[in-house]
């Protein structure tokens, strides 16, 4: 799969530089070949390496339903402990997040009860 996206991508690097460089007085109607060539390389390898990142990330959670849908029906303490792994680093972000947007609502609080509103300072003066 990897070695068809570098040929891919040497192909279009190819094609695209071989566009020529003088101008038409009349617009030209799109055909395949010119979307190709309009298309810079960079494009199609970024991509190519989306959908493998999503592809991977498919295969992955999928071998980790497997694996703990057989955990569970194995040994259900090692199940319980499993899941109390990997749903660790979720609760840590979500305390940090949680931290914070509290650290940032206190700091607006802060900052909206020492300002003074415009016009309210000739008050104290009358």
């Amino acid at each position: 799969m990897k070695l068809l996206f570098i040929l891919l991508a040497v192909l279009l690097s190819a094609a695209s530089s071989a566009a020529p460089h003088y101008h038409r007085t009349r617009p030209r109607v799109p055909t395949a070949t010119r979307i190709i060539r309009a298309v810079p390389w960079k494009t199609v390898v970024a991509g190519g390496a989306a959908a493998g990142t999503v592809i991977a990330a498919y295969k992955v959670s999928n071998g980790v339903e497997e694996g703990m849908k057989i955990a569970a029906k194995e040994k259900p303490e090692a199940f319980t402990d499993s899941l109390s792994v990997l749903t660790w680093p979720v609760r840590w972000a979500a305390f940090i997040l949680f931290l914070i947007s509290g650290c940032w609502v206190w700091k607006k609080w802060i900052e909206h009860e020492t300002t003074i509103p415009k016009g309210n300072e000739t008050w104290s003066s009358h």
